[in-house]
């Protein structure tokens, strides 16, 4: 009879705990239920969000295309301020500056540059915002802010173009040897299609000086090679007289 007794009271107190905590459980289950039909609401949410920025993009690249620029910036402030977490925010933005440059609305350019340059949610988007910046305020003649916006880029992401726009407004500066040394350095870079190699190269040429690693030239034939065997080395070779 005891072991009964004990029996059922141990039925008892599993139903009693049962039914005090059978509203969290239920509850749990309810949250959890939420949290899936919420993540998957969400997804839905950005893809939607995707389609009509890239829908807005699109617009802002047409009205750019007829030279409507008022009306590309409305469609691109629109991007900015409601779509900012998709990429097509700062491709509508680079897209207006390359038209504010052509037509020399250089401080509109620079304007929006500086803001996605320090705005953006893509580093590699600040990055080429930066890169651009730099270019187009030496286009307004100021060197100088040109080299303070160049140094400002993060550690590891500066490219072989950093180096040549550096060098570019350090010669702008009348800063001879400082150009050479920016130069020098984008040619040295191991990154074949970021710079064009051979302008580099007259520019090196420009200030009097040979550009020691431009692409080399094909090789000679055995015919040309044999009928001046001493010029080779003198082509290859910088005097320290023709460094400024």
């Amino acid at each position: 009879m005891e072991e009964y007794l004990t029996e059922r009271e141990q039925v008892e107190e599993l139903r009693g705990v049962i039914k005090e905590n059978a509203p969290w459980a239920v509850g749990g289950l309810l949250i959890g239920a939420a949290l899936i039909v919420g993540y998957q609401q969400y997804g839905v949410w950005q893809v939607r969000q995707s389609l009509t920025a890239s829908q807005k993009y699109s617009a802002a690249l047409a009205s750019l295309s007829r030279a409507d620029k008022d009306s590309a910036k409305k469609v691109v402030a629109e991007l900015r301020a409601d779509y900012a977490r998709t990429p097509y925010a700062d491709l509508a933005a680079l897209a207006l500056t390359r038209f504010e440059v052509s037509t020399n609305d250089l401080a509109d350019a620079a304007r929006v540059l500086e803001e996605v340059m320090k705005t953006s949610r893509d580093p590699e988007m600040q990055v080429v915002a930066r890169l651009r910046l730099a270019r187009v305020q030496r286009a307004q003649d100021k060197p100088d802010l040109a080299l303070a916006t160049l140094a400002g880029v993060p550690s590891g992401s500066s490219t072989p173009a950093f180096a040549e726009v550096r060098g570019d407004a350090l010669a702008d500066k009348g800063d001879k040897a400082g150009a050479l040394s920016a130069w020098r350095e984008a040619l040295e870079a191991k990154m074949p299609g970021m710079i064009n190699r051979e302008l580099i190269g007259l520019k090196i040429s420009a200030l009097g000086s040979v550009p020691a690693t431009l692409p080399a030239t094909p090789a000679a034939t055995p015919a040309a090679s044999s009928a001046a065997p001493a010029a080779a080395p003198a082509a290859t070779t910088t005097p320290k007289a023709a460094q400024p």
